[in-house]
């Protein structure tokens, strides 16, 4: 499998091998990224050991980059999330414009997409005033933005975990437990 950044390279993507413990054992951390081995190992019927090994190479190996925490940004005081489409100059540097909208402790995600508009920005704001000044001040200063267009969330659905939390699909079709 290859993968093209957005400069245009193609460099090679190694694609781990998951197995289903492995499927597993990232669900439930998944689920809550502070289990203990042991408590997993429990729930699956293997060895604390061989899930502690497996999580270590799963670290080692790239899948797992990291733990989160979960947070409610209702109770945190942001509870207003909003989505900016960005069109950007064909010239500008890719990596530039993400790297400045990832500088913005407002911005939550920012995908280079396809379409109309180049950019799409999730936001997480604490209400309309805070979101009219970040769309007015940093969003304005978006390198290479030539229009702007936001919409305001007004009910999700998230799965726990979020990006990391995945429904996994065996080989023949059928579901594994997550």
């Amino acid at each position: 499998m290859e993968e093209q950044n957005v400069s245009g390279a193609v460099r090679p993507v190694t694609v781990f091998p998951l197995d289903p413990v492995d499927r597993h054992i990232l669900s439930h951390l998944g689920a809550n990224a502070r289990l203990s081995a042991r408590s997993i190992a429990r729930e699956m019927g293997v060895s604390a050991g061989q899930v502690i090994d497996r999580i270590k190479r799963l670290e080692e190996n790239g899948v797992i980059q990291g733990y989160r925490v979960e947070v409610n940004h209702e109770v945190a005081g942001f509870g207003v999330n909003a989505f900016v489409w960005i069109e950007i100059d064909i010239r500008q540097d890719v990596d530039a414009t993400l790297d400045y909208c990832m500088a913005i402790p407002e911005v939550e995600v920012a995908n280079w997409t396809t379409g109309e508009f180049q950019l799409f920005l999730t936001v997480r704001v604490r209400d309309h005033a805070h979101l009219r000044k970040l769309l007015l001040t940093s969003l304005r200063g978006v390198p290479g933005s030539l229009r702007q267009s936001t919409v305001v969330g007004l009910a999700h659905r998230r799965r726990v975990g979020g990006q990391y939390a995945f429904t996994w699909k065996d080989d023949s079709g059928g579901s594994e437990p997550s």
